[in-house]
């Protein structure tokens, strides 16, 4: 690359705002795609401070090599995520300085087999998408996650190296940090543990995460001292690669190396933003009305045509979200009155249910048929009041699930159209943007603005086919529980493929070999073998990665 844009050689400008503004603009406008843009560390965190936006369209459209000051003489490391969350893609490191961004790096770059390539996020990949590395609010089109993190108990916890006071004993805590966007980043820790090299912890935490896809899970063990607290293990991993569950966490020396024998026990749940949470949460949120402030919104760009395009689509956002929504309320329903945490999954919630209504009588005879492809659960008799609640709370939850599927697609196409036609517009933007008489900062909150819109149409209509896919994974765990407890009616209406459907069902279109929901990465890591606690064990055992 020129020298011309500064970049290269990395010096330290006093760079102003409009400065940085004009360099990125310079490197896109005048840079060929094959270039390569060196930055020192002080030079990229400017730009990722002074201009975040611009710095994340740069990156869509060229390769960053970001490198440690030559301050640094005792080879230390800066943060890594700082620069990941600008999608800067090749952040170099200290390799041989070990410690936290080293521990960040390895986490990182576990993803994908640890071949060394992993993924950005698609709002960071999008030629028009909005999105801001320095955001603290929710990212248009991108569901937030719930991890319920319950630290169980630690084994086998060494003592610190080459550390000299209070014997051979260690007094452990744990602390779990989430690395990742700005509005994700917290840490919790636990109680300490007085002289116990096999502490028993049993806390409890909560964390929203806004990006799943670029945020870090770090769990450490220190020893606490009242000169200063010694590290005794930790282990980093990508929230994509959790999977829920019990499981042991191997812990690593701070050289990276796998300590023997040292475990951290854990269970794991990830919810969506609506189906988890204490109970005062859960019970305000079923008796809350949908208000304005709840769907998600399209920015006016100012200019007409544009706009009418957008307004356009705002009934069909609505019932994307009033679809979701409606579905995890009903769940949320169920699981209430099954007297089950909002963690637990749908087989746990059906093996409730059902065995509840199994232990009611000795002389019940109970059956799950389909009827229109979709469980009902027959029960001849007089039932309980709360029993017949909780059946009623179980045929919501079906309906609504069955509407979520029948209209998914028609909602989607709507919110797709939308986005194409806009598209289109957007390249007659700037003669449109003259004839309305805008420049300067307006025409630049134009430009956002649009952006803002069409990631929100992609977002809400990917979400969209989520939501399908996991209503009818949710119904094919009810047949499968139902199997399992030798309820389930047998009927010509189901495959031998095994999904719920027949051939006029929604899951008509899925492959018939293995298993039809979870074809070509349709349910995401954290979405699949809810119930099976050695799925993922091997994402968690270093030495079996």
């Amino acid at each position: 690359m020129s020298p011309a844009f500064g970049l290269e050689l990395g010096i330290d400008f006093n760079f102003d705002f409009l400065m940085v503004k004009f360099v990125l603009l310079l490197c896109v406008n005048s840079g060929k795609c094959y270039e390569l843009i060196s930055l020192s560390e002080s030079t990229a965190l400017r730009l990722a401070n002074a201009c975040p936006e611009e710095f994340v369209n740069c990156n869509k459209r060229f390769l960053s090599r970001v490198y440690p000051n030559g301050m640094r003489v005792d080879s230390s490391n800066f943060n890594p995520q700082d620069l990941w969350n600008c999608g800067c893609q090749l952040v170099a490191l200290n390799y041989q300085t070990c410690g936290l961004m080293m521990d960040l790096n390895d986490g990182r770059f576990m993803q994908n087999g640890s071949s060394g390539y992993v993924l950005k996020p698609a709002v960071m990949r999008e030629e028009i998408a909005y999105f801001s590395a320095n955001t603290r609010d929710i990212i248009p089109g991108v569901s937030p996650q719930i991890l319920h993190v319950k630290i169980i108990s630690g084994q086998q916890l060494p003592k610190p190296r080459a550390s000299g006071a209070k014997g051979n004993t260690v007094d452990p805590y744990v602390t779990v940090e989430i690395f990742g966007i700005p509005a994700d980043c917290v840490e919790a820790r636990t109680k300490t543990v007085q002289h116990s090299a096999n502490p028993i912890f049993d806390e409890n935490f909560e964390f929203q995460i806004n990006l799943p896809e670029l945020a870090l899970v770090r769990f450490a063990v220190l020893d606490d001292d009242y000169i200063g607290d010694e590290f005794i293990g930790q282990y980093t991993i990508p929230f994509e690669c959790m999977l829920p569950g019990y499981r042991h966490i191997r812990l690593r020396s701070n050289t990276g190396e796998t300590i023997p024998n040292c475990t951290l026990f854990v269970h794991m749940a990830i919810t969506n933003k609506k189906g988890g949470g204490k109970t005062t949460r859960r019970a305000s949120l079923l008796r809350r009305k949908k208000s304005q402030g709840d769907y998600p919104t399209m920015k006016l760009l100012g200019i007409k045509v544009i706009d009418e395009t957008f307004k356009a689509v705002t009934q069909s956002l609505r019932d994307a979200t009033d679809l979701s929504d409606k579905v995890q309320l009903a769940l949320i329903s169920l699981k209430e009155i099954c007297g089950l945490a909002p963690i637990s999954n749908i087989k746990q919630t059906m093996r409730s249910l059902l065995t509840r209504i199994q232990n009611s009588s000795e002389n019940i005879i109970m059956s799950i048929v389909l009827k229109d492809n979709y469980p009902t659960i027959v029960v001849p008799g007089t039932l309980p009041d709360i029993l017949k609640k909780a059946l009623l709370s179980f045929e919501t939850f079906v309906e609504e699930c069955r509407n979520l599927i029948g209209k998914a697609d028609s909602v989607c196409d709507k919110l797709l159209s939308a986005r194409s036609s806009a598209m289109e517009l957007h390249e007659e933007m700037q003669n449109l943007a003259a004839q309305q008489g805008m420049k300067g900062k307006k025409l630049n909150k134009a430009v956002e603005n649009f952006a803002w819109n069409v990631r929100v149409l992609k977002g809400q209509a990917d979400l969209m086919r989520q939501a399908k896919v996991k209503c009818l994974e949710d119904m094919k765990q009810v047949q499968d529980t139902a199997s399992f407890m030798g309820i389930m009616q047998k009927t010509d209406i189901v495959p031998s493929s095994g999904s719920i459907a027949s051939s006029s069902s929604p899951l008509s279109d899925s492959p018939s070999n293995g298993h039809p929901l979870r074809a070509a990465g349709a349910v995401p890591a954290h979405q699949t073998h809810e119930d099976d606690d050695d799925a993922g064990a091997a994402r968690y055992d270093s030495d079996q990665s």
